[in-house]
């Protein structure tokens, strides 16, 4: 557990190496293990944009708001955000890693009401995961989410009293899942589903991630991707003025330029 007034730009950029350096072992495990050889091996990057959902309850120390947002209002409050993907995959092995960036203050409520309130979360999530290919349409999947949550909330009660509170914490979940994947008619369109989940009390109780999209591919290289994503997070660590609970849905279309290389 940290207070959020600690982080740094340092910290940060420290954040997103431990993310990268994790995705760079499972690349060198999944080649190793598979005996890939560099002809074989086959690398996609992905650059999308999220019309995220939010919805749930964020809660630090003693105080908990219910934050319920739009894609609109997600947009209205963004003050940055990165999302990207990266897909490596041999013969039989493979490593895909997604990194999701945003920084947003939004108003929520509490207390059935009885509290408004402001909330401000900055939050990096990477997902990094092994993959074994079982068939050509079907892949198993293992490897871990990164969270890392800034938060601040700052309630005022009936009476107009203000209280507030800054925190933040970061834990890596353990997830499993599959891939599937499969051309669309006879044209130039494929689908690609996945279904994960993690966390089994180790960070999260329960962490949920499922996405779907289309692509259209316009030539070797590059493609289009409509899809649909999902992350559930059920997170709670801490007592007394040390805890920290981030139960959030996020979720929503999304749209991204695939380039083959």
């Amino acid at each position: 557990m940290r207070n959020s007034a600690s982080r740094t730009n340092v910290s940060v950029a420290g954040d997103l190496l431990v993310a990268l350096g994790l995705a760079f072992a499972l690349v060198l495990t999944a080649q190793a293990a598979g005996a890939q050889t560099e002809a074989s091996w086959s690398n996609q990057g992905l650059i999308y944009l999220l019309g995220p959902t939010l919805d749930g309850t964020s809660g630090v120390g003693p105080f908990d708001t219910d934050v319920d947002l739009s894609a609109g209002d997600v947009f209205d409050n963004l003050d940055s955000a990165f999302l990207g993907m990266y897909r490596g995959e041999g013969e039989r092995w493979g490593v895909l890693v997604d990194i999701v960036y945003m920084d947003l203050k939004a108003d929520g409520s509490g207390d059935r009401g009885a509290l408004s309130g402001e909330v401000e979360l900055e939050q990096t999530t990477a997902i990094v995961s092994a993959t074994y290919r079982l068939s050509p349409t079907t892949q198993l999947m293992a490897g871990a989410l990164y969270n890392d949550i800034s938060g601040s909330i700052s309630l005022t009660g009936p009476l107009r009293e203000t209280r507030g509170q800054s925190m933040g914490d970061d834990w890596v979940d353990p997830i499993v899942g599959v891939l599937y994947e499969t051309p669309v008619g006879a044209g130039n369109w494929s689908f690609t589903g996945s279904a994960q989940i993690g966390g089994f009390g180790v960070g999260s109780d329960l962490v949920t991630i499922l996405t779907g999209s289309f692509s259209y591919r316009f030539n070797e290289w590059s493609s289009v991707d409509i899809g649909y994503r999902y992350l559930d997070f059920d997170y709670e660590d801490g007592d007394g003025p040390d805890r920290f609970k981030f139960d959030m849905k996020e979720h929503g279309p999304a749209i991204g330029w695939r380039i083959d290389f």
